[in-house]
């Protein structure tokens, strides 16, 4: 559990959990604006794509930071950032502005929020 976990560890563990967050960010932003498709093809393969990437964005960020004012609001600059692309992909003539993808990175931050709200429920109640 959570609450045995050394300080010192909890510390490093939310420090490589920032890291790896910020790197995600620049990566996703790389993947977003290149002229190739990545992933699987399938019906609606694109939106469980974002959904999948916003949700670990959402895990990483939620694993970085302990205080729940942090979280949220870096769950709303999430979504920001998730129209942010969308933006940019507006103005590049190989890709196009959907707001179906930035409602699927919504639902994938919102799905990463209550497991995140479930799972620190079942902790309380454990700890």
């Amino acid at each position: 559990m959570i609450a045995e976990i050394p300080a010192h560890v909890l510390s490093a563990l939310r420090r490589a959990a920032r890291a790896l967050f910020a790197l995600a960010l620049v990566l996703v932003f790389a993947g977003s604006v290149m002229k190739i498709a990545v992933g699987p093809d399938f019906r609606f393969s694109d939106k469980v794509g974002h959904a999948v990437v916003f949700f670990l964005l959402a895990a990483l960020a939620q694993a970085g930071y302990a205080e729940r004012r942090v979280i949220a609001r870096l769950m709303l600059a999430l979504l920001g950032y998730g129209l942010f692309i969308e933006l940019v992909q507006a103005l590049l003539p190989w890709r196009e502005f959907s707001l179906w993808d930035w409602a699927a990175d919504g639902v994938g931050i919102a799905l990463c929020v209550v497991l995140a709200h479930r799972l620190r429920q079942r902790v309380a109640v454990r700890g």
